[in-house]
């Protein structure tokens, strides 16, 4: 029998029991502090509980930021050759050269069927989502960013009810659908969610607005709002700012990774042009790899000047893991329709500024600068194996061990085979 699985097993299984060792206190923090957040907690449906390896390897996927994905791209790429050059016996006697490299690709290829198929069900599959728990009954937890179909880049199938449903499966009270430059997805969602309170999930209204080189999310504007008569020049986001706070009554929040990309340098000015509210945390990858400098430099920002701080999931259809949450304190929420709770949501985020809302986001490990972050796969597999739960642990040793018995009953049975062959 062979042992190579069973010692890979063996240090499988330490990794785990080393990050319960050295568990993280909670598996949620606060994004402006990174500290913990308490009496805030994660609840894993059955499905993804039982699938506990496969599911966080997904969801770390997700939350991984776009120079991440990069760098894990090339660990993928690299890890089969390490494990066939590590694993590798001398050649039989007999088997040519050329057989022995046909073998070695043929397995290469299987390899990265089997990369493609988990990056596919990551991203694509509709498996059980993990859900946050807020402490108390007037903690409304809502989303200010998402999208449908209705959406330039939106996944062809998100319609309004898929966004719905996805925001109440990760957790959310409450969700605006923010589609690019038009509001139709979004209005038709608040109409189920009045027609469907019983529910408890509510839909809201709001629109992203492509501005230039800015990108602006309007919470509950009176209207439609026509990018088009305020793009093209700086000067047309200082219109729309103004409009915003007068004739279309909206909240407008800037958003990332645009205002971090092209105009950070001038955040304070859009604030004084009347922009209530900036995204400190944006679960899109390119917006992930915001640096943890610049997200300080904002929130102490938006202490000065009163705006309230934002988390999104920027959903697009594409995932099956929220990484961020807004939890607002609003009174009796849970019995107000979409549009109290919308006029609520409004008037707390004006009265309150700064202290409105609390942005929670799941723990993971945050992209490093320079070279370092050619360390970031290894050390964001460290991070998601201290935020299990014992019970997830115990799952996935479970997993460790059955998929290295299989390997070991398996290769003398594929050995013989191809002997026989």
């Amino acid at each position: 029998m062979n042992q190579t699985p069973f010692f890979l097993a063996i240090g499988a299984s330490a990794l785990v029991l080393a990050g319960q060792v050295f568990r993280l206190p909670s598996a949620v923090i606060d994004a402006a502090t990174c500290e913990p957040l308490r009496g805030f907690s994660l609840a894993f449906p059955l499905g993804h509980l039982l699938l506990t390896p496969f599911s966080a390897l997904a969801d770390w996927l997700t939350f991984n930021s776009a120079r991440q994905d990069k760098i894990l791209i090339v660990y993928l790429l690299a890890a089969y050759w390490v494990v066939w050059l590590l694993c590798r016996k001398p050649r039989p006697e007999g088997r040519s050269r050329m057989k022995a490299a046909a073998r070695a690709v043929g397995g290469y290829l299987a390899y990265l069927a089997v990369v493609m198929g988990l990056l596919a069900w990551a991203a694509l599959s509709q498996r059980p989502m993990a859900r946050l728990l807020a402490p108390h009954p007037d903690d409304l937890v809502l989303d200010f960013h998402s999208h449908t179909y209705r959406s330039h880049d939106g996944r062809p199938s998100f319609i309004s009810r898929k966004n719905m449903d996805w925001h109440r499966q990760a957790g959310f009270s409450a969700a605006f659908i923010t589609d690019h430059n038009t509001v139709s997805a979004s209005a038709e969602a608040r109409q189920i969610s009045r027609d469907e309170a019983s529910t408890g999930y509510r839909s809201l209204f709001g629109e992203e607005v492509s501005l230039h080189r800015a990108h602006i999310v309007a919470l509950t504007p009176k209207e439609w709002i026509d990018n088009r008569s305020y793009d093209g020049d700086p000067d047309g986001i200082r219109r729309f700012l103004w409009d915003c706070g007068t004739r279309l009554k909206a909240l407008c929040i800037l958003s990332l990774p645009e205002y971090w990309l092209y105009n950070f340098d001038r955040v304070e000015q859009f604030a004084d042009w009347g922009a209530k509210g900036v995204e400190i945390v944006n679960s899109a990858p390119k917006a992930l790899d915001f640096p943890a400098g610049k997200r300080r430099q904002v929130v102490e920002l938006c202490r000065r000047k009163g705006l309230f701080m934002a988390g999104a999931s920027d959903n697009h259809g594409f995932s099956r893991a929220a990484y961020a949450w807004n939890v607002m304190r609003v009174s009796g929420q849970a019995a107000l329709g979409p549009d109290a709770l919308e006029k609520a949501v409004s008037e707390t985020l004006r009265r309150e500024g700064f202290s409105a809302v609390r942005v929670a986001a799941r723990v993971k490990r945050e992209p490093a600068e320079g070279l370092a972050i050619a360390l970031d796969p290894i050390l964001g597999l460290w991070t998601m194996l201290r935020a299990f739960t014992w019970l997830q642990a115990a799952v996935t040793l479970c997993w460790i061990w059955t998929i290295a018995c299989i390997l070991a009953l398996a290769r003398p049975l594929f050995v013989q085979t191809s002997r026989a062959g």
